[in-house]
């Protein structure tokens, strides 16, 4: 699975070249808190996020088996870039390990919005509820198979 998620940021980003729409923190204050809800193969999952400050909204991410064992976590930024938003995240194992070299971060420019929905270029926050989002993102699963991950998350 390690592969497969690390392979997605490659993926997304060279499929897109489209000029960022208007975006800022602000917008995305209904983030703010803890979400909690079903990830990889139904597995829990918990997503939160902070208020933003100096320009960025930062968040966790922890990703169990269905064991209850830690599959990985991933720190995250939301920041403000050109007048609009970017989602960039490293990637953990359970023993803090990192998956990406130690000065590189995964990066997703915001390629669209409306509705409460917002594609950061492949990785899709979509607000469905006052307290509810889903977000999904497109993977190079077994064999190079492309598979869409779905997470569920209710406020917590």
């Amino acid at each position: 699975m390690k592969f497969a998620l690390f392979a997605v940021a490659a993926f997304v980003q060279g499929s897109v070249a489209m000029a960022a729409p208007a975006a800022t923190l602000a917008d995305l204050s209904w983030l703010q808190g803890s979400w909690e809800g079903e990830g990889i193969e139904g597995a829990p999952a918990l997503e939160a996020y902070a208020s933003a400050a100096g320009g960025q909204m930062v968040g966790h991410f922890r990703q169990l088996n269905k064991d209850g064992s830690v599959m990985f976590y991933e720190l995250i930024t939301i920041v403000e870039q050109g007048g609009s938003l970017a989602y960039r995240l490293k990637h953990f194992n359970a023993d803090l390990t990192g998956w990406e070299a130690k000065d590189e971060v995964e990066a997703f420019p915001l390629t669209a919005r409306g509705n409460g929905r917002w594609d950061f270029s492949g990785l899709v926050y979509e607000r469905s509820g006052p307290d509810a989002m889903t977000a999904s993102v497109v993977v190079n699963g077994a064999g190079g198979k492309q598979e869409t991950l779905v997470f569920r998350f209710r406020r917590k």
